[in-house]
């Protein structure tokens, strides 16, 4: 019994980390459901956004659930989590996927609320046990895209589903000696300002968490464990942020700088200057650093000291995954119109380098044919072609290699403009997330 006490902490962070990486874990796996399901790209986003939508609409019922009945709530939510996860993985349709998705995000936000209230009873700190359920936050939201990827590049999509349910039951455990907090409280008023700012924070990060991994797979062609490889720069830096991030005082301060630096870094991300994964390090690492000290800031300002820490919990879990909603819903139309354009504006380019190269007219119509039909191809799998393998066995005339290489370049920026619009969005989405902390900063009620 007293090995499975000092456990219960972190048992209640890991399901707290499980919940919320589940808003943006299947990110990697988007083009390999997009494979498995014969939807277009719009459709495909309802895969982040039912979850995230279901959990945001939840977090309130479930926060004032919890404030009574914390340990039946979280047992039930745990359970509930993980029969709809392996639901997901065995889902025999989108539909189907899509209302799996749902019912995780409902348990998800019994589990995620129950777990604030019982981190207070086992910490006996309500600030102590805010930090470590806003930690555990950030750090499952920030490794989600990496987790996902890798468990699909090892053993596919599927798995992500699969590994979660008995991850998820395995925290039940945390039951046997936790207790929940005691004191009820009144419910007092949720802090508008900083859950505000919550929102609009979490609806830019769609861009990093969303739009980012699609361009890494779908439009520059890496695999999902080179892709989660890569983006797992985020979390790191959000960690170190997070953890070393207290120094900045006051909280404003913290919460502001962070907002700076995740827009600096969105909008990075719309100027990159090549088509390789390592241009996108810099702007990761700024994205990072402002998830870190933007959620952490935010969140622990919403909560601490406040009336009913639980309750407040399930008003901060509610803006965060508006937000997402908010993000997916604004960023994927953009997306998908600049995609498309871009596409044209790349065939169109396309054109005038096979028109121009030195290869002879009757294998200019030969290329011009193989190129179309592999665009046509990677269209219905929302993905950018690899044209070198499509042109490269007309023999080793350099001319072909040369004309290649320029035909796989213009694609690959084209398809990088295509998300510069996007990211725009998302980092001046971000920036106004500074009009709801300077406003609490100067007193003024919101």
């Amino acid at each position: 019994m007293g090995r499975l006490y000092s456990v219960r902490v972190p048992l209640l962070g890991l399901a707290v980390g499980i919940v919320l990486a589940d808003s943006s874990i299947v990110t990697i796996a988007l083009p390999k459901i997009l494979g498995r399901y014969d939807v277009d790209i719009e459709t495909l986003a309802w895969a982040l956004t039912s979850f995230n939508l279901a959990l945001a609409g939840a977090a309130l019922p479930a926060a004032l659930a919890a404030r009574r009945r914390a340990r039946p709530a979280f047992a039930a939510g745990v359970v509930v989590f993980a029969v709809a996860s392996v639901t997901c993985a065995i889902a025999p349709s989108f539909d189907a996927l899509i209302a799996a998705r749902a019912v995780q995000g409902v348990a998800g936000a019994a589990v995620v609320c129950a777990a604030l209230d019982l981190l207070i009873g086992a910490i006996g700190s309500e600030a102590s046990a805010a930090r470590t359920w806003t930690f555990a936050g950030v750090l499952g939201a920030a490794l989600g895209p990496a987790a996902g990827g890798i468990l699909t590049q090892l053993l596919g999509w599927q798995s992500i589903f699969a590994v979660q349910a008995p991850l998820i039951l395995l925290t039940a455990a945390a039951l046997v000696v936790t207790h929940p907090s005691v004191s009820l409280q009144r419910l007092g008023r949720p802090d508008l300002a900083a859950n505000a700012a919550l929102l609009l924070v979490s609806g830019a990060l769609v861009a990093a968490l969303f739009l980012l991994v699609i361009l890494l797979i779908n439009g520059w062609r890496l695999p999902p464990l080179a892709a989660g490889v890569v983006v797992t720069l985020m979390p790191l830096s959000a960690i170190v942020a997070a953890r070393f991030g207290r120094a900045i005082t006051p909280g404003w301060a913290r919460a502001a700088s962070g907002v700076i630096l995740l827009s600096g870094g969105l909008a990075a991300l719309a100027w990159l200057p090549g088509t390789r994964a390592a241009w996108t390090a810099p702007p990761q690492l700024a994205v990072g650093a402002g998830l870190g000290l933007a959620l952490s800031a935010l969140t622990e300002r919403a909560l601490v000291g406040r009336p009913s820490v639980a309750v407040q919990g399930g008003w901060t879990l509610a803006a965060r995954h508006a937000g997402v909603v908010l993000g997916l819903i604004l960023l994927t139309p953009i997306f998908a119109a600049d995609l498309d354009r871009s596409r044209d504006d790349a065939l169109a380019a396309g054109t005038s380098f096979v028109l121009d190269s030195r290869i002879s007219p009757l294998d200019k119509l030969g290329v011009a044919r193989d190129v179309l039909v592999a665009v046509d191809d990677a269209k219905e799998e929302a993905r950018v072609p690899d044209v070198r393998d499509t042109i490269g066995p007309h023999g080793g005339d350099p001319a072909f290699a040369t004309l290649a290489d320029s035909l796989q370049e213009e694609l690959d920026r084209a398809v990088s403009n295509a998300f510069s619009r996007s990211f725009l969005v998302a980092a001046f989405l971000a920036l106004l997330a500074l009009i709801p902390i300077v406003l609490q900063r100067r007193g003024v009620d919101v």
